[in-house]
């Protein structure tokens, strides 16, 4: 069966090419396109997609980082991707907080968005390669003690197999990569993902992740 896919997009042109990109694969299916974060909530609601590409932003009453919030609030929400035009840590901090699985920037749709939407379904993380490190290291450590002394706290209880899986997530790695780095099986990969998340009150591998960057803790690569 098809992965059902939605786009949200206010640019006409790049709605379409998203769209096409998509549809040229067997595999996924589009169900549907909205505008603005207004009309997509319905959308989404009424044509239960598997994943939503959302732009981030957005004309209207709410932009997408707001849309991807409020969808969480739906009953059995889609997997949500954030796109966008503009590598900004404010938008890109805004998606994964709000319970996006990952982000893409529009350049690297032609190659990534598909693969993304597949891994997304299949519950992978989905950062642009060449952002993950620099978001999740960089731009989003805290400035403050406070902050970090709370993640460190969040992920106290993690053990070290759970700290290296999700370290390697902040470092922009599927799970089928980590699997092959850590000789583990994919579904363990998976289940100690689920098992941090609980752990911490993370809603994705995502966020995860950007808490072991928040935390600031020097974790070993070896298993």
């Amino acid at each position: 069966m098809a992965t059902r896919v939605l786009i949200v997009d206010d640019e006409t042109m790049t709605l379409k090419n998203l769209v096409a990109i998509v549809e040229a694969d067997p595999e996924l299916e589009v169900v549907g396109t909205a505008d603005n974060g207004v009309d997509a909530l319905p959308h989404i609601r009424d044509s239960r997609p598997n994943v939503v590409v959302m732009d981030l932003y957005l004309p209207g009453e709410f932009d997408g980082v707001e849309t991807i919030r409020r969808v969480q609030n739906l009953l059995n929400p889609p997997t949500m991707i954030a796109a966008t035009s503009f590598d900004l840590e404010s938008y890109t901090r805004g998606a994964l907080e709000a319970g996006a699985v990952g982000f893409i920037l529009k350049n690297d749709a032609e190659s990534l968005l598909n693969p993304a939407i597949h891994a997304a379904a299949n519950g992978d993380p989905i950062v642009s390669p060449q952002t993950t490190s620099r978001l999740i290291k960089n731009f989003l450590k805290p400035s403050t003690a406070p902050e970090i002394a709370q993640a460190r706290q969040r992920i106290s209880a993690l053990s070290q197999r759970e700290l290296q899986v999700a370290n390697l997530i902040g470092n922009g790695k599927a799970y089928k990569h980590i699997a092959a780095d850590l000789n583990i099986a994919p579904d363990t990969v998976k289940s100690t993902v689920t098992r941090a998340m609980q752990k911490t009150g993370a809603d994705n591998g995502a966020q995860l992740a950007f808490l072991i960057g928040r935390a600031q803790v020097d974790i070993p690569d070896s298993n």
